[in-house]
């Protein structure tokens, strides 16, 4: 027998297929980055407010703080330790939480203007961690790929001193021109190109070349599997085998004393804000792009969802 209600369901239907139908022409054709960054909401949320972003941070330095112990323990040669500067030490999450709402991404004329301006806070437990190392004889280089310049080819020193002076305001000890080596400093020409690697900047703190000093590195601290190795990986698949692969570096220090050769141990920050994490997830050459950068915000979104491990419920 037919019912009204029976009209109702099936107009109601045909609304929200055309509604769904709708959205999803959106997704795939007129997402925004405002839309995008709202994406990134409860990640910023996570890091700004969360007790368990704040627990991680202090248990991967009181780890470093006992690689340290064993070091020492170890005689280990002149111990150094070195530490990423974003997101590792400096929480730069306020500059993400300024795209939520906005049509903006990360630009370099913009990033240089929130470093310039030295208001980014210690990462918990990081000056307290920095500060126990030296002050028990150990040294600390902050390896970051931030520019020494805001003006492109100029000797100018603007962002390196803002920089260090963020570092020192928040608490850091030891900090000054030959513990802080930013992009730009101790590069090699490979193939008639300039390479700027973190790798020439760690082999300068054991070969002297930084402070005259020749250091044993017994940790690498970063939030990026780049900080620890920069052949790690460009796909996400890739990252996970090399974590794999490295398994027994984090978080340990395993040093022989009779060896010459000491593997530096890792130790990961978590940031889900960004990093390379994310553009693994993108595969540029499926929408005849170069790289990620080049992606619209609707190409990402897509390729987000599509990376997704899914479990739905039977309706």
């Amino acid at each position: 027998m037919y019912h009204p209600y029976f009209k109702l369901i099936t107009f109601s239907t045909l609304v929200t297929s055309s509604l769904l139908l709708l959205g999803l022409k959106q997704d795939t054709a007129n997402i925004t980055n405002a839309q995008l960054n709202e994406q990134s909401l409860l990640a910023v949320n996570w890091v700004q407010q969360s007790g368990e972003y704040q627990s991680l941070t202090y248990q991967a330095f009181n780890i470093a703080k006992l690689i340290f112990e064993q070091a020492k323990a170890k005689k280990v040669r002149q111990p150094a330790i070195i530490v990423d500067i974003d997101e590792t030490v400096l929480d730069n999450s306020a500059y993400q939480a300024g795209f939520i709402d906005t049509n903006n991404s990360f630009e370099s004329s913009t990033w240089n203007k929130w470093v310039a301006v030295a208001k980014a806070k210690a990462v918990p437990g990081a000056a307290k961690f920095v500060n126990y190392v030296i002050d028990n004889g150990g040294t600390v280089f902050f390896i970051s790929n931030r520019d020494r310049s805001s003006t492109k080819g100029s000797q100018n020193n603007d962002l390196e001193i803002a920089t260090i002076n963020n570092l020192k305001s928040v608490g850091f000890k030891g900090v000054n021109t030959t513990t802080v080596l930013l992009k730009g400093e101790f590069t090699k020409v490979i193939d008639g190109k300039e390479n700027t690697s973190k790798q020439w900047r760690r082999e300068a703190i054991e070969n002297g070349k930084a402070n005259g000093k020749k250091y044993t590195v017994i940790a690498l601290l970063g939030d990026n599997l780049n900080d620890f190795d920069e052949t790690a990986g460009k796909s996400n698949q890739e990252r996970r085998s090399h974590v794999d692969n490295n398994r027994q570096r984090y978080g340990i220090f395993d040093a022989d004393p009779k060896s010459k050769t000491i593997e530096p141990a890792y130790i990961a920050l978590p940031n889900p804000m960004y990093g390379n994490w994310e553009t693994g997830l993108y595969s540029p050459q499926a929408v005849q792009k170069q790289n990620a950068w080049d992606m619209s915000p609707s190409q990402k979104n897509q390729q987000r969802k599509e990376s997704l491990i899914r479990w739905l419920s039977d309706k």
